[in-house]
């Protein structure tokens, strides 16, 4: 622990949110088939990163919250970013048609689908905030009709989404913002709710968790089987527990703390950016893969730093949890 922060669990972020620059790093047209080689292999190292946060989310679920406390915070911490950001993001796509530097048509005005920002957004990594606003209400609810028997509920619960996933077959990516990827992010957050009690205790023999995570993440690069990608954040936080040296990094941890505003602002603009900056420049495809995903989580810390500092020693107060998350 790190005051009122789980200090494993940021180093989870800091290693998740990585993995989400690398899962939105490609693009077709900048880079070339031999970098968008190496990005795919990339994205199936990092399958389970999306799955990281709705664990983080489950571990910290509060099984005695009332459902009209957690609707509150979780409409103002979730659906209020969502629709700021999706509105704003989808003026930075106007702007793009505009400046022609994205093709014409990409958005759609449509006034049915308020919920998105007035437009159909493009900006299809915030389906993450909707979709665990549905997930922790969900959960809170079935809180209250199990009552004593958490546990036999979350077990029920699990079965019918391995009941939904036999019937239907697994999804080729652990990510993305389909609908019938939404069973699968309730998985993880229900398996962050059941992991929480366990790592209370001390954790005695470290190298089996670490040998577990290197097979795991062996078996999502080599054989590509995604459904492998549920038992990475459980892992991890046990690593990270059990080794004092990776609770203890600094940047891991900073990079977790940030991981909600890097999460919101990488995209649509820092990270294409970014990208787009550097071919012109004239650094190679490879170098500008990796280069654009590190300048990126660069640029969005120090935003982070600014922002903080201007809210504490100018407004004289904390900078407001729907800008950051």
């Amino acid at each position: 622990m790190q005051g009122k922060r789980i200090a494993e669990l940021d180093i989870l972020r800091g290693v998740a949110i990585v993995g989400v620059l690398v899962l939105h790093s490609s693009f077709q047209g900048r880079f070339t088939e031999e970098t968008l080689a190496v990005q795919g292999v990339l994205a199936r190292f990092f399958d389970w990163a999306v799955l990281a946060f709705f664990f983080s989310s489950g571990f910290l679920h509060d099984q005695s919250a009332p459902v009209a406390i957690t609707l509150k915070k979780r409409t103002w911490s979730l659906l209020v970013p969502f629709l700021v950001y999706n509105g704003l993001y989808n003026l930075c796509f106007v702007a793009g048609e505009v400046m022609r530097w994205i093709p014409a048509g990409m958005v759609e005005v449509n006034s049915k689908l308020l919920v998105t920002g007035l437009f159909h957004s493009p900006a299809f990594q915030l389906y993450f905030l909707p979709y665990l606003f549905v997930i922790s209400i969900g959960v809170c609810g079935l809180d209250r009709l199990t009552q004593r028997h958490h546990r036999s509920g979350y077990a029920m619960v699990l079965l019918l989404v391995l009941a939904f996933y036999i019937v239907r077959g697994y999804p080729e990516a652990s990510h993305g913002s389909a609908l019938d990827k939404l069973p699968l992010y309730l998985a993880a957050f229900l398996i962050g709710v059941i992991c929480a009690p366990f790592y209370k205790e001390p954790i005695a023999k470290p190298w089996m968790i670490a040998v577990g995570l290197v097979v795991v993440l062996g078996v999502l690069v080599l054989s590509h089987l995604p459904v492998v990608s549920l038992a990475v954040p459980a892992l991890l936080v046990g690593l990270a527990r059990a080794i004092p040296k990776i609770a203890n990094s600094k940047l891991l941890l900073s990079m977790g703390v940030m991981s909600g505003s890097i999460y919101v602002w990488h995209t649509p603009l820092v990270l294409p950016a970014v990208t787009r900056l550097l071919a012109h420049c004239g650094v190679p495809s490879l170098f500008n893969l990796f280069g654009s995903i590190g300048l990126t989580l660069v640029t969005c810390m120090l935003l982070r730093v600014g922002l903080d500092a201007f809210f504490e020693k100018i407004l004289k107060k904390r900078t407001p949890r729907f800008i950051t998350l």
